[in-house]
C-alpha cells in the first residue's frame, strides 16, 4: 500500500498530519534551511497531544551541506539518542565527506544506534548530493538502513523520475525508497505511477502570516509567499484522497 509521510515543523503540523490521515511524520525545525533537528519539547508535546502515527526526527545541526566537524557529529549523536529516548520512532540523517562521498563510519554508527532502540534509520537527501547512487544504496542495505529519502538525484522528484524508477525496481524489495522533494497534489499520482515507489514525502504547505514579521526598517521574512510554513490541511487531505484512490486501483 502507498504511504504518505508529512514533513512537520510544529506540534500543530503533527496533529494536522494525523487528523488528515497521514501514515508517518518527519519532524524537523527550520524547513527553510532544508530541515534541522527539532527540540525535545516539540516531540514530547506531539506525543502528549495524542499523535500516535510514527514520528521520525531529523538530526541535522546546521544548514548548508552534510560534512560535519567532530563537535557537530558529537552533537548529532547526542541529539539522536535523546530523541529516541523520548519516543522518536526513527532518525533521519546523512553524513558526507568533503569529496561528497558518504561517510560510512558515521553512517554505520547512526544506523546501529537506531537498531539499539529498535527504531528506523533514514538516510536523507544527502544521498542526492553524492555520486554512485547504486553503490551507495547497496552499502546502506548491507548496513541495515531502513529507508532512503531521495529525489532520484534530481533538483526535485519530477527531474529524478528515471533514477527513482531504477532504484525502486532494483532495490525496493531490500530497502524502502521514499520519494521526496517537490511532491505536490499536482504530481503525486504521476510520481507514484511513473516510478513504482510506494512511499512519498511532502510538506503540503501553506504560508502563515504574523504581523510582527516586519517593522519599519526590519524584516524577518525569508520568502515573499508568507511569514512561516505550516502544513495545509486541505492540500494534505487532497493528497491522501489521491493515494487512497491509487491504493484501490493498484492493490
Amino acid at each position: 500500500m502507498i504511504k504518505i509521510e508529512v514533513c512537520a515543523n510544529s506540534v500543530q503540523d503533527c496533529l494536522v498530519a494525523q487528523n488528515e490521515g497521514a501514515d508517518r511524520i518527519e519532524l524537523i525545525s527550520a524547513s527553510y534551511l532544508g530541515g534541522l533537528t527539532p527540540t525535545l519539547t516539540v516531540l514530547d508535546m506531539a506525543i502528549e497531544s495524542g499523535v500516535e502515527i510514527p514520528i521520525m526526527t531529523m538530526v541535522r545541526p546546521r544548514g548548508g551541506g552534510f560534512c560535519y566537524s567532530e563537535l557537530e557529529k558529537e552533537q548529532m549523536f547526542r541529539e539522536a539518542r535523546e530523541l529516541l529516548e523520548h519516543g522518536a520512532k526513527g532518525i533521519v540523517f546523512g553524513f558526507l565527506n568533503e569529496s561528497r562521498r558518504i561517510n560510512w563510519e558515521d553512517t554505520e554508527k547512526m544506523i546501529n544506534l537506531c537498531k539499539s532502540f529498535e527504531a528506523e534509520s533514514v538516510f536523507h537527501r544527502a544521498f542526492d548530493c553524492s555520486d554512485e547512487p547504486e553503490y551507495n544504496i547497496q552499502r546502506l542495505i548491507e548496513l541495515g538502513c531502513t529507508r532512503v529519502l531521495t529525489s532520484g538525484l534530481g533538483a526535485n522528484v519530477n527531474k529524478g523520475v528515471e533514477l527513482l524508477k531504477q532504484l525502486q525496481e532494483k532495490f525496493g524489495d531490500k530497502i524502502e525508497i521514499l520519494a521526496g522533494a517537490g511532491v505536490t497534489t499536482e504530481n503525486i499520482e504521476y510520481i507514484i505511477k511513473e516510478t513504482g515507489v510506494t512511499q512519498v514525502h511532502g510538506t503540503f504547505k501553506k504560508y502563515g502570516v504574523d504581523p510582527t514579521t516586519t517593522g519599519v526598517d526590519v524584516t524577518y521574512r525569508y520568502t515573499d509567499k508568507g511569514d512561516y510554513e505550516e502544513v495545509n490541511p486541505k492540500e494534505l487531505a487532497l493528497a491522501i484522497n489521491i493515494v487512497k484512490k491509487l491504493n484501490k486501483e493498484m492493490y
